[in-house]
């Protein structure tokens, strides 16, 4: 992160977000994220960050701890192992996470008054229905389903999971990650499979079916991301983690749009 990163945070910070306390300088923090390739947020699939370029996501975050003088150690496993390590406090944090009532259980958002704060979100992002319009005839108007209840697959532990199921009344197969979901919905054995559309579109890419399966017309939803902090970690830093969130609303701004176009120029 040579481009812009250091200018910026140079100039920028002090007088947009303020003073951070040294106390906290020099700790090392734990963060998770999910140890599967999905371009351009999220790089390799080892537990430990892809290098030079881990992703998005990965950048961005690093930018925001290392601003409030703390060193990150990422580590990666499966999603909902995340979720439960964030659960117990035994990380502090990880990101990419939608905003759901249930989850704030699990650990602390960015809010402002008691609602949570877009302001001070990652990014957003659309998660489409991909499906093979030779096999499927998905029908889906940005509301609702109709005609036959599709077959459609989805991450196990997304929020796209009891979306579908409360408000759609459709089971979902959540057996399969993106990349075999992806290839099944070319084989007709699925009618669509949901996940985030950048991550889609690279695994298309990579796996040779971008004229096979294509993207449906709405998106099943529009979610904010965010980095959500343990309840241990806020209580005991509750300052430092609300300059951390309000870094990454200054970098949303700043830097985001050419860090992805790096990534978006190395998958297509």
């Amino acid at each position: 992160m040579q481009f812009s990163l250091s200018k910026i945070i140079s100039y920028s910070f002090v007088a947009l977000i303020g003073y951070i306390p040294v106390a906290y300088a020099n700790e090392t923090v734990r963060l998770c994220y999910e140890d599967e390739d999905y371009a351009p947020y999220l790089r390799g699939e080892s537990q430990q960050p892809a290098k030079p370029n881990p992703g998005v996501l990965v950048e961005i975050t690093q930018a925001a701890f290392k601003e409030a003088g703390q060193k990150v150690q990422y580590i990666r496993r499966p999603w909902k192992r995340c979720m439960h390590l964030l659960r117990d406090g035994k990380i502090a944090g990880m990101f990419g996470v939608i905003h759901t009532k249930e989850r704030e259980k699990i650990g602390k958002y960015p809010m402002q008054n008691g609602e949570i704060d877009l302001e001070r979100r990652l990014l957003f992002v659309d998660y489409p229905i991909f499906y093979n319009a030779a096999h499927s005839a998905i029908q889906w108007d940005g509301q609702k389903f109709s005609g036959t209840t599709p077959r459609i697959g989805t991450p196990l532990g997304y929020a796209t999971v009891k979306s579908l199921k409360n408000e759609h009344k459709i089971t979902p197969n959540t057996s399969f990650l993106p990349e075999t979901g992806l290839k099944l919905v070319s084989e007709g054995k699925l009618d669509g499979y949901i996940v985030e559309k950048n991550v889609g579109l690279s695994l298309l890419s990579k796996l040779g079916l971008k004229d096979e399966v294509i993207v449906h017309q709405p998106p099943f939803k529009r979610h904010a991301l965010y980095l959500v902090l343990s309840h241990d970690f806020y209580e005991k830093n509750s300052k430092v983690a609300e300059k951390i969130w309000s870094t990454l609303a200054v970098l949303r701004k700043t830097v985001l749009d050419s860090i992805m176009k790096k990534y978006m120029h190395k998958i297509q």
